[in-house]
């Protein structure tokens, strides 16, 4: 009983801290654009000749993933469309990474969508293109609650475990 007390403690404390690994990042000499293999399409028609596009949608929202949109989609349709963004998504800080950099060399973008959110205001948007991917973070009081099962069941097993051994 108390090597399998010991086993899902080692597991139950192994899947918490997976989630806060970091990853490693590409060395900063090689180029964005190199470090992947851009997809060989970035725009598709469909039965009534409308172009579409892929764009990736990361993060705090209740559909997450990639989608297909109509060409010149804004953000308020996409967002629309992936469901909106769940409680505790932090809109103040949206990132948007391109696939290929802008006219102006720029592959990265922080967007504020809390002022549209409050408001309306659209001035924050930005043009979405093929093969986006926009990432809606969690605010940080969201991610600790979200793990408070995990901490709660950590505290179980070795209150649990500490109770056995009492008794022997």
């Amino acid at each position: 009983m108390k090597k399998i007390l010991i086993y899902l403690l080692f597991l139950t404390v192994f899947n918490a801290q997976s989630e806060f690994v970091p990853q490693s990042s590409v060395g900063a000499a090689q180029t964005i654009v190199e470090q992947h293999q851009m997809s060989s399409q970035r725009y598709h028609t469909d039965k009534e000749g409308n172009i579409l596009m892929f764009v990736n949608v990361w993060g705090h929202v209740n559909s997450p993933g990639s989608h297909l949109v109509y060409d010149g989609i804004d953000f308020a349709t996409l967002l629309s469309k992936v469901g909106g963004p769940m409680s505790g998504a932090n809109l103040k800080h949206v990132r948007l990474f391109r696939e290929i950099p802008d006219e102006n060399g720029q592959i990265s973008y922080k967007l504020d969508l809390n002022t549209f959110y409050k408001n309306g205001n659209r001035d924050n948007f930005i043009e979405i293109k093929p093969n986006d991917t926009i990432i809606f973070p969690q605010t940080p009081t969201s991610y600790i609650l979200s793990y408070a099962g995990t901490v709660n069941s950590f505290i179980q097993f070795v209150n649990l475990y500490f109770i056995i051994e009492s008794r022997q």
